[in-house]
């Protein structure tokens, strides 16, 4: 495992300049998926229900992430950034899989639907 790539560690350059946050001295960054929490908490106000909950509790986590690379705690905010992506990547599944569902599945769910109205 040390020799694994962390998806946690970043290089600020202009493109991820919200996204990644080093301690004081400039060391350790950590990649807060600060963006992929604002793209799930915009998609979940489609859906609602958990989603935005799920949603929001990634937004938080990522600006805690934030805080504690900070702060200098950085394996703290990297346990925290990889809940901060899997809360938002769960966030945006469960958005997109209705939308795939019509897509792929739309035909035969208004055939359904005509047969079941048909036959009232």
């Amino acid at each position: 495992m040390p020799d694994e790539k962390n998806n946690s560690q970043c290089q600020i350059n202009d493109k991820n300049r919200e996204d990644c946050h080093c301690a004081a001295t400039g060391g350790n960054c950590v990649n807060s998926h600060f963006t992929l929490a604002i793209v799930a908490v915009l998609l979940s106000c489609f859906t609602g229900f958990f989603t935005i909950a799920l949603a929001l509790a990634a937004l938080i986590l990522a600006l805690r992430a934030q805080d504690l690379a900070r702060d200098g705690h950085t394996q703290e905010a990297k346990s925290t950034a990889f809940w901060v992506a899997v809360f938002s990547w769960l966030t945006i599944a469960i958005v997109l899989l209705p939308v795939i569902a019509v897509v792929f599945f739309g035909g035969a769910i208004m055939a359904l639907l005509g047969a079941i109205l048909s036959a009232a």
